[in-house]
């Protein structure tokens, strides 16, 4: 029963921990101010579509799918739709969707993505249709039972919250895939590629606990909850029958107490979720155990060997007989392209951030890929433009386009480049570039229905691609010179990818026996051969004119580039599918109206909240609109140690380019103080008053990112205006006003410029923060004040890879006025703050990895990693007075333990730790808990 109330009230505070006390409302990503919506009302379904004017045709296709699909996704579950939101995002280059409780919605991205291993043979919207609706009717579920009461009290969040504990991330996420996989002709399950992770890891690190699985682990990649979680679903669903899945949930939910889900799949199975999960893996690496008999990959691996981790090499790209290029990444770097000759590695650059990147192109000269640019205000929009690395002088030239351009191939004499386009509303097509004039040489329409998949440019003036349409795959050659097509072969529901002509042959991944290998076809003849036979899966291969072919292959440790002299391999027949007759496309004509950018509240979010410190509760509405562009709360506050309230209300507008803050609050408040002049102070008094409070803020926050350091510059401007009434004391606290109306400003710029880290990182090894703050009274009143700080803050690497070292200084000054506003800075770790005319402050910090763990403590505990942190802080603060100044020194130094762990099986991960410091004032050890991350 302790056990029960203890995760009870856990619910409760992280619930309260995440809400309450949210004074400046963080940016969201929004849309530009210009983009005008419109609105479908789905006919016969509670879900309406809200969309960018310039997406109408991408609307009226969402709402045919789902009509389509909807009476089908949701009938394996007990629940029902309430009403809806769908929210079209095709200002970006992401692909994506989402489903969120935090302003009830769903977004769909409606870029496709070029991943085979996602999209298949399927239509992107009608697989994001079936996807994401799925998870509409899984968050019905929390609507029904004990799981209404989290709903009733705490609205939507708390139905997310509870939902979230109770319901493992696997199942949301697995259920869903394989309901997608149902309702489409391919979906994920069905393809080799998106199951890799899981197989390799079966085989090479045998089968992982459950704990580690909700977990994941720093020392080697676990497959992820889509992976592993479509599979526990599906053999749910084998075992068990089609209703299984949303039983288990229903009852699972039912019981607010640690491992309900285990009693309930136990009832359900006889066995526990754990002893579940390893029966159904260990018959999952058994069956692959014997297919892997048949395999004699007789192939060289000539990328270094990983003995530790996950680091892939991806792309290969011939650049002479014994050199080739490849993206690197993993837990060990950042995205970087390497060149690797006679097996000597050598990192070229590192990659900024990356539009989707499934192919790599490069000629003896250039190395070419695209990457993305971001808008610098509106956080949906982003553009790409071309990269080219120059070899022969390590030089990178940008090439900005107006249009998404993504999947850039080069010619092998340097000369011409291809991109592909994607269009905000759906269409795209492809541009053929001079690369010395940067002059269109010829745009390439690409049929309605039709995607085109990694286009590369070939020798004798051809191209080649893989189309997608009508849920079949095929391959076509393009003749340049007269832009016509002139070969294409069928492959059907195959899911092909990766496309390479040289000479007469096309080299291709095509799943063989259940995976995916390098394939040839001879262009003239017919004819085809398997060329590769390895274990996991062979992809994106490319061929010298010597007959040297390189591709790679995947490994738990990470995808390796392997080597091959191609021989005599078997030929055979190519088989091809009798291409479909062309399909009348659906032209649904749903009615359509103005969907206003003024519909700004939208409550989501109510009731009693206890502050994070225990000492405050709260009671608020949230309210958030679906385009993002208004945050808003308003409620009451208790002080049971003032024993006061506050009514407070806050809003955020960031539909404009500046970003418009207001806060607003009204307090009574409580003051006790001695109001003798001298000793022996006995005079302790205590009044009751009132305060109204309130600020008027602007920010411009700029996303300044182009490489691979993330870049930020914000920019606010604050007037703040506050009352104070029935204040009867003839004397006040400096940080406190006599009776009358105050106003003062707030000036502040905040820099931030640090490179990515890798999942080994403690810390960005490289970049620096600048802040500088300014507050004051500039206009005509009875108080006066002034405080001005600056600080920065560098990163660099520590001794060894992956430590991290930190060093931050900063100087503050305040007036000597006759009011005192909060410091900015603090004092060293270990002290409490304390006010200064002057304050001169000074740290270090020394972050490393300790050890990568994977501790399993039963069901409780999961530890995955252990950090250290040595610091060292000073200060030196500054007061002056009548006789002088007066000067006083800090200083504290120590040692941070803590570990990041996984409690009672959830997927969100903890970090808390141990503080212990020597402090230089009072020459004494102390101790401190630390509570870094809850996880939420």
């Amino acid at each position: 029963m302790a056990l029960k109330k203890s995760f009870l009230l856990l619910c409760f505070l992280v619930l309260s921990s995440g809400i309450f006390g949210q004074l400046t409302y963080s940016l969201l990503d929004q849309n530009p101010a210009s983009v005008r919506w419109k609105k479908i009302q789905v006919p016969n379904q509670s879900i309406q579509i809200i969309y960018p004017e310039d997406a109408d045709s991408l609307a009226q296709l969402t709402a045919f799918y789902i009509e389509k699909h909807v009476p089908k996704v949701g009938k394996t579950l007990p629940s029902s739709l309430h009403p809806w939101k769908i929210l079209l995002q095709n200002k970006g280059i992401y692909s994506n969707g989402f489903v969120s409780l935090n302003a009830p919605r769903a977004e769909f991205f409606t870029i496709p993505t070029q991943n085979p291993a996602l999209v298949g043979t399927n239509e992107w919207l009608e697989m994001l249709v079936s996807h994401e609706t799925r998870h509409m009717f899984q968050n019905e579920l929390g609507r029904q039972g004990l799981a209404k009461v989290f709903r009733s009290l705490w609205g939507s969040n708390g139905q997310a919250l509870y939902s979230n504990i109770m319901i493992p991330n696997w199942l949301w996420e697995g259920d869903a895939v394989e309901t997608e996989t149902q309702l489409n002709p391919i979906g994920r399950s069905k393809i080799p590629e998106f199951y890799l992770p899981l197989h390799a890891y079966l085989l090479d690190y045998g089968i992982p606990s459950y704990g580690k699985l909700m977990g994941k682990s720093f020392r080697q990649l676990v497959p992820n909850h889509y992976v592993f979680g479509q599979y526990l679903s599906q053999y749910f669903r084998q075992k068990h029958g089609e209703l299984a899945v949303g039983q288990i949930w229903q009852k699972a939910l039912q019981r607010p107490y640690p491992f309900a889900f285990s009693s309930v799949v136990k009832e359900r199975t006889g066995l526990t979720i754990d002893q579940f999960s390893q029966f159904a893996l260990k018959e999952l690496r058994d069956s692959i155990q014997k297919s892997q008999l048949a395999f004699s990959d007789k192939s060289e691996q000539i990328s270094p060997k990983i003995t530790r981790g996950y680091t892939p090499y991806e792309y290969p790209c011939w650049i002479s007989d014994d050199t080739f290029i490849a993206v690197k990444s993993g837990f060990s770097t950042i995205p970087v392209l390497v060149e690797v000759s006679r097996g000597q590695e050598k990192e070229l650059t590192k990659l900024g951030p990356i539009a989707e990147m499934n192919m790599l192109s490069a000629s003896k000269k250039w190395v070419i890929w695209s990457e993305i640019k971001f808008d610098i205000r509106w956080g949906q929009k982003q553009g790409t433009r071309l990269v080219l690395f120059n070899r022969e002088t390590k030089e990178k030239i940008f090439w900005d386009g107006d249009e998404k351009w993504i999947n850039p191939s080069i010619s092998l004499d340097n000369k011409q480049v291809l991109t592909l386009v994607q269009n905000n509303d759906g269409s795209s097509h492809l541009l053929l570039l001079d690369v010395e004039t940067r002059q269109l040489i010829k745009k390439i329409s690409i049929s309605s229905g039709e995607q085109i998949i990694h286009a590369r440019l070939a020798d004798q003036h051809r191209m080649v691609y893989v189309v997608k349409n009508q849920h079949q795959k095929s391959i076509r050659i393009m003749d340049l010179e007269r832009f016509k097509v002139i070969q294409e072969f069928h492959f059907g529901s195959n899911n092909i990818g990766s496309p390479y002509l040289m000479g007469d042959f096309v080299y291709f991944n095509q799943p063989i026996d259940g995976i995916d290998q390098i394939v040839r076809i001879h262009t003239k003849n017919k004819q085809q051969q398997v060329l590769t036979q390895a274990p996991f899966g062979a992809y994106s291969a490319q061929v010298l004119d010597n007959g040297k072919l390189i591709y790679q292959a995947y490994r738990a440790s990470g995808d390796a580039i392997m080597y091959k002299k191609l021989g005599n391999e078997s030929w055979s027949p190519l088989l091809q599918t009798i291409p479909l007759s062309p399909l009348q496309e659906p032209s649904p004509k749903y009615a359509s109206q103005k969907y206003s950018k003024w519909n700004i509240f939208n409550v989501y979010s109510w009731g009693p909240l206890i502050a994070a410190q225990g000492n405050q509760l709260e009671i608020s509405l949230l309210s958030k609109n679906i385009t993002n562009t208004l945050q808003a709360g308003v409620g009451y506050q208790y002080d049971p140690n003032e024993r006061s309230g506050t009514q407070f209300a806050r809003f955020s507008y960031q539909g404009l380019f500046p970003v418009f803050d207001a806060s607003f609050q009204n307090s009574q408040r409580s003051t006790s103080l001695y109001i003798d002049k001298r000793a022996p102070f006995d005079s302790l008094r205590t009044d009751n008053w009132m305060q109204s409070k309130g600020d008027i803020g602007i920010r411009l926050p700029f996303n300044l990112t182009h490489s691979a350091f993330a870049e930020y510059l914000t920019i606010s401007s604050t007037y703040s205006f506050f009352q104070v009434s029935g204040y009867d004391l003839p004397l006040r606290f400096k940080s406190e006003a006599f009776n009358g109306l105050y106003s003062s400003m707030t000036h502040a710029i905040s820099y931030s410029k640090l490179l990515n880290r890798a999942y080994w990182d403690v810390q960005s090894p490289w970049g620096y923060q600048i802040g500088l703050h300014w507050q004051g009274t500039p206009f005509a009143q009875n108080l006066n004040s002034e405080i001005w700080s600056a600080q920065g803050k560098v990163f660099i690497p520590g001794l060894f890879k992956h430590h991290g070292i930190s060093l931050r200084g900063a100087y503050q000054q305040q007036s000597n006025g006759n009011y005192t506003f909060a410091s900015t800075l603090a004092l060293p770790r270990g002290y409490t703050t304390v006010l200064y005319n002057r304050l001169y402050t000074f740290s270090a910090d020394y972050k490393f990895p300790i050890a990568n763990t994977d501790i399993n403590i039963g069901r409780l505990l999961y530890i995955k990693r252990l950090k250290g942190n040595f610091f060292f802080d000073a200060s030196q603060g500054e007061n002056i007075v009548k006789d002088g100044t007066t000067t006083t020194t800090f200083q504290s130094f120590g040692v941070d333990l803590s570990s990041q762990f996984h409690l009672l099986r959830f997927a969100q991960s903890f970090e808390i730790g141990v503080r212990c410091l020597y402090k230089s004032q009072t020459k004494q050890i102390e101790w401190y808990p630390l509570v870094i991350d809850i996880g939420f």
